[in-house]
């Protein structure tokens, strides 16, 4: 049974829900291809040795450092990137491409404990056990039936520099025993996989980014990516083409402003805003009501801008 102490939630793939929303994240679609085809190989090496066998008749050296990276993907990128969404959705891609079952265990924020010595490192400790274990069920002959991600939201309040002269010894350890993790699942080859969403790459500890196979940084849409997002969420609504042109720019780099909209903030407030003032107007969803939509609703700003 999983602890429900460790995790805030269990998801298990593969999942409609989880399809339907990785397909609908637009605009960064090389991000997504590339995300999953790390994940493969990292979750089954037996990809990379195949290779290797047909095309050189032997595992090259090239092949067997390929095989022996971390199993750590970092995603990185301003509040408001789709850094969490993408996470919690690939894995059903991944579990699809590899014809097995999966399942997503997001790590409790509660798992950094209350500050008691030790706590931390144990809680950390046995969300990876338990993420082994599960793994190591579906291992058999070399083969595995079952795939298992630990995702870690929110990485930089739990994998932060270590080189802070503030940081709290009970914080250290729980960083030791994040890096701990990880080499354990790399030693033991199973199918498992680490994920970890950071707001603040740099704030992160030296030794957890050297042992990221991948690192990618997600990043505002750009006018391509926001008129192909608002053409989606707003399809079936009567808009030529200047006025989504004129959106696209209103959602951009306008009036001195030097960031412009999220995908959340174009998803979850600038969309809903105008669908509320339509429904409260009693009219039409019209580009009149998105631009005032636009005008109460700014765009979030940059995690390094926020202010307190």
């Amino acid at each position: 049974m999983v602890s429900t102490d460790l995790f805030s939630e269990v998801l298990d793939f593969p999942n409609p829900d989880a399809q339907q929303r990785y397909a609908a994240l637009v605009g960064v679609e090389e991000v997504k291809q590339r995300l999953v085809g790390e994940a493969v190989m990292l979750l089954d090496h037996r990809l990379v040795t195949t290779w290797s066998e047909r095309h050189h008749k032997v595992v090259i050296r090239a092949a067997q450092e390929l095989s022996s990276r971390p199993p750590l993907i970092i995603l990185a990128g301003d509040v408001g990137t789709g850094k969490t969404e993408l996470a919690e959705t690939f894995v059903d891609a991944v579990a699809r491409r590899m014809r097995v079952k999966g399942t997503l265990y997001s790590l409790s924020l509660a798992a950094r404990g209350e500050g008691a010595v030790g706590q931390m490192s144990t809680l950390i400790g046995n969300a990876f056990k338990t993420v082994s274990d599960e793994s190591h069920a579906g291992y058999r002959d070399g083969k595995s039936s079952k795939i298992s991600i630990l995702l870690v939201d929110e990485g930089d309040a739990l994998a932060q520099s270590r080189e802070l002269a503030q940081m709290h010894h009970e914080d250290r350890a729980g960083v030791n025993s994040l890096i701990k993790g990880v080499d354990g699942l790399r030693r033991h080859n199973l199918p498992a996989l680490v994920v970890l969403c950071t707001n603040r790459l740099s704030a992160l500890d030296p030794a957890v980014r050297r042992r990221a196979a991948y690192i990618v940084t997600l990043k505002r849409p750009n006018e391509t990516q926001r008129g192909s997002l608002l053409s989606e969420l707003l399809e079936g609504v009567t808009l030529n083409d200047g006025e989504l042109n004129q959106l696209v720019t209103l959602t951009g780099l306008v009036d001195g402003r030097d960031f412009g909209y999220t995908y959340s903030d174009l998803r979850q407030r600038l969309v809903p805003e105008a669908v509320i003032l339509a429904v409260t107007y009693n009219v039409p969803l019209s580009y009149e009501i998105l631009v005032e939509a636009v005008k109460r609703v700014p765009p979030t700003r940059p995690f390094t801008q926020e202010v307190g």
